[in-house]
């Protein structure tokens, strides 16, 4: 009796342990799938001024391939510099052909490898509630408008183009004491957000973000070099199909649908930089 006790403690003694075992060796199994299907995320340096649109992009592209995005947003210029630096990235999508040369000639970019996958248009903004908001870019001269917000030009391609409709408008030497020079273009809208200047020059689609301004002249594209935005996949990338296939994506139908949502202009995917 007592060695048929005996037995069948036993018995039930090793019962939970195999199963604890079984349950341990199952979660460690998921666990390392899990792992396996956990591919790193696509790495994009990109304009602060893309922000909400790429934000979108990222998870309708998710959605529609798996695969997951990161991204590090900043003045154009501050980007190119930091991918020079060794930064890993796997695309720089910067607003001006400009910043995209640096990396092309270091050989970090091949020209081939870019897409045009947005255009944009540079506004005269003032603060909502403003007494007497300049009527246009030419009013900018007058006295009542004392500091006018701009990105810094040698960083911010916005900066660069703001600079670029003030020259051709003859305003420049009239204007330039009243400058306000800010790190990005997102800094320039929010100068004029709290109504610390009269006015300021922002891209048309970072107008579109704000409730607390008012668009109250649009540049003409001729006073200003063309406002693209160069996708360009790195020579170097360790997920350089993954990263070539989103680039292909925004500038394709779905990606260009978003864009033109925030107030981008569309391109036809096979778009090359002006001047090319």
């Amino acid at each position: 009796m007592q060695l048929k006790a005996k037995i069948i403690y036993k018995r039930f003694w090793h019962f939970p342990l195999k199963v604890a075992f079984a349950s341990i060796l199952a979660i460690s199994m998921g666990i390392g799938t899990l792992a396996l299907a956990a591919e790193p995320p696509v790495r994009v340096f990109a304009a602060i001024s893309l922000s909400e649109s790429l934000t979108d992009a990222a998870k309708e592209f998710k959605a529609q391939t798996g695969i997951s995005i990161l991204y590090n947003l900043g003045a154009s210029g501050q980007l190119a510099a930091q991918i020079e630096q060794g930064a890993p990235a796997d695309v720089f999508i910067p607003a001006a052909a400009k910043q995209m040369e640096p990396l092309i000639k270091v050989g970090m970019v091949r020209s081939e490898d870019i897409s045009i996958i947005a255009r944009n248009r540079m506004v005269l903004v003032s603060p909502k509630d403003i007494k007497y908001p300049p009527g246009g870019f030419q009013a900018l001269a007058g006295s009542d408008v004392t500091r006018i917000a701009i990105g810094e030009p040698r960083t911010v391609p916005a900066g660069q183009y703001a600079l670029e409709v003030l020259k051709s408008l003859d305003l420049l030497d009239t204007v330039k004491g009243k400058l306000i020079y800010a790190a990005n273009v997102r800094q320039v809208l929010d100068y004029v957000e709290r109504g610390e200047v009269d006015a300021g020059l922002i891209y048309q689609s970072d107008a579109m973000t704000s409730d607390q301004i008012q668009v109250v002249a649009v540049a003409e594209s001729n006073w200003h070099t063309p406002i693209e935005y160069p996708a360009g996949v790195l020579k170097n990338s360790d997920r350089k199909a993954q990263a070539e296939q989103f680039v292909q994506w925004l500038a394709g139908p779905d990606g260009q649908q978003i864009l033109k949502a925030h107030g981008f202009s569309d391109v036809e995917p096979t778009s090359r930089p002006a001047g090319e």
